[in-house]
């Protein structure tokens, strides 16, 4: 995509055509901000704009024409001047830094400056990133470097010391319900909660399963309401079963999803706007469970589910420490 064709992050948006139009773009950036929230866009954006085949002879336009050959090459990923690097399996490793810093100093293949994207850069073992410093801090004038992250405080300092960041943030929901609309469309009420779900994460909503989504928040609602009562200790031995065994992945994915359907019924029973919660498409479900379990307990619920979570860290048994979990609360309910 173009700049103008970007949704959300005017602000960022503003500063790099401003360094295009000024023809400074001789420099190593580091975007930073959650995953799915358009960082890679955006740098490709800058790599079009810098060489669009209609762009003025020998100067830099602030935007690509996403029309010419050079536009759709960067975006399939075949252009000589745009180069990805991406973790080699779990690390970014030293072999692939020195070969980087060996290729910046080469002028472009094809076209006016070159680009070199490193994708995950918080992946860079200390030996690659050291390897990087001195390239880093003296980019040749026809080469930028960016490095994209969503953990950008694990890069070394003396790597954020040599570069200018720019923080990238998600879409409101408003705008993430408008940009889904126009390029998605589908019925108005999987739109509103797929913006609400993904968080305003354009990368995550156009991979986002609803279906399964669905599927597994009914499972975990179901779980919700038999521990309202506190009864048959049996099946809630068994869902903290079915939940514990899966790989940690998934366990911690089943964890978000109930971690939100007790934020939403916390909000409800607190009286807020159900405009505001996530799992609007199920609200008239939500609300009389919110009232029935009530405010303390929620509060109390939140909080032990959240201790497994932050157990996760020191390698839990998770079967076990959702059978204790689950026992306890619907002794506390009984």
């Amino acid at each position: 995509m173009s700049f103008a064709n970007l949704l959300g992050n005017e602000r960022n948006k503003r500063i790099l055509q401003r360094l295009l139009g000024g023809g400074r773009i001789s420099a190593t950036l580091i975007f930073a901000g959650p995953d799915g929230v358009g960082k890679r866009q955006f740098a490709l954006a800058m790599a079009k704009a810098a060489n669009c085949q209609k762009a003025p002879a020998g100067s830099l336009a602030v935007d690509s024409c996403d029309e010419c050959a050079v536009c759709h090459r960067i975006d399939a990923g075949t252009y000589g001047d745009v180069t990805t690097i991406q973790p080699d399996g779990q690390y970014i490793k030293i072999a692939q830094t020195r070969a980087l810093a060996d290729e910046v100093y080469y002028h472009p293949r094809e076209g006016r400056q070159r680009f070199f994207l490193i994708d995950e850069a918080d992946r860079l073992r200390e030996e690659a990133a050291n390897s990087l410093l001195k390239t880093l801090e003296e980019p040749p004038p026809t080469s930028t470097i960016i490095l994209i992250t969503s953990r950008p405080n694990s890069l070394l300092q003396t790597i954020r010391s040599r570069a200018q960041r720019l923080t990238f943030t998600p879409l409101s929901v408003t705008e993430m319900e408008k940009y889904l609309t126009v390029n998605y469309p589908r019925p108005a009420p999987d739109t509103k909660l797929l913006a609400r779900v993904t968080e305003g994460r354009i990368g995550q909503a156009t991979a986002f399963d609803l279906s399964a989504y669905r599927q597994e928040r009914q499972a975990l609602i179901k779980l919700l309401e038999l521990l309202v009562t506190g009864e048959s200790r049996f099946r809630l031995l068994k869902a903290a079963e079915h939940i514990g065994k899966k790989e940690r992945e998934e366990f911690e994915k089943e964890l978000r999803l109930l971690m939100s359907l007790l934020r939403d019924l916390l909000l409800l029973a607190a009286g807020a706007n159900p405009e505001s919660i996530i799992n609007i498409d199920v609200v008239e479900r939500l609300e009389p469970l919110a009232a029935q379990i009530g405010l303390r307990r929620l509060m109390i619920w939140s909080g032990k589910f959240d201790e497994v979570r932050k157990r996760l860290r020191v390698n839990i048994n998770r079967q076990i420490a959702m059978e204790a979990t689950l026992l306890n609360l619907a002794e506390e309910a009984g």
